[in-house]
């Protein structure tokens, strides 16, 4: 289309340049130019809206960057698990912007997964405190399997054991990402977000990369995997 316009603009100067006359009496240039002028523009502003995009998108991407780099040389020297559970967490509500980080850990003595830390959403209900069994809930598959997991409309889930105070809360999707240590999940990272289909490959990448630069923290503090929490 741009070739087009370039020759008929050529097209349109040289007949200018000969003094031709239109039968119509119209003016070829006025007439190519009403033609072209809004192709032209709207041409620029889109280009010009695809450059800032553009820029925009490598900025975001060399920002991930080099926060997941701040967050593994974290992980490799820090050997406070509390330190490190809050790193996990603000690097995740930065970089992917839930609405509610979870992070359980395997209680070897009772064989649940319980909280350690939470970020995000205030003043949760009692009951997104009491954890799970082995194997029980979404989290509890998540751990058992060392699968991530992903819902996408928790609301319109009838048959998963969905937490109702997630339903309560107008929670929309999850994401779940086990912790695993020496071939061993120790634990589960659990993620709610209040848009359906929030969790896409983008930011769910961004996750697993988090938890495992958290698992290789978890295994450099010298501690055993089951209590590196």
């Amino acid at each position: 289309m741009i070739v087009f316009i370039a020759l008929l603009g050529l097209a349109t100067s040289v007949l200018s340049f000969l003094r031709y006359d239109s039968p119509l009496g119209a003016d070829p240039i006025l007439i190519f130019l009403l033609f072209a002028y809004p192709f032209l523009i709207g041409t620029t502003i889109y280009f010009y809206l695809e450059d800032k995009k553009t820029a925009a998108t490598l900025q975001e991407e060399y920002y991930v960057k080099w926060y997941l780099q701040s967050f593994a040389k974290t992980c490799l020297t820090e050997t406070d698990q509390q330190i490190l559970r809050e790193e996990l967490t603000g690097t995740l509500l930065r970089l992917i912007r839930p609405a509610l980080v979870m992070v359980y850990a395997l209680n070897p003595d009772t064989e649940r997964l319980e909280i350690i830390q939470q970020g995000g959403i205030k003043n949760l209900p009692d009951a997104a405190g009491h954890g799970y069994t082995f194997g029980e809930g979404i989290p509890g598959w998540v751990m058992q399997n060392q699968n991530t997991a992903i819902l996408a409309d928790i609301s319109k889930e009838q048959y998963l054991q969905v937490d109702a105070w997630a339903k309560t809360l107008n929670l929309r999707s999850f994401a779940a990402v086990p912790v695993v240590t020496g071939g061993k999940a120790v634990g589960v990272v659990a993620m709610y977000s209040f848009e359906a289909g929030y969790f896409q490959d983008s930011n769910l990448l961004v996750a697993q990369l988090a938890v495992q630069l958290y698992g290789l923290g978890v295994a450099a503090s010298h501690a055993t995997p089951s209590r590196a929490f």
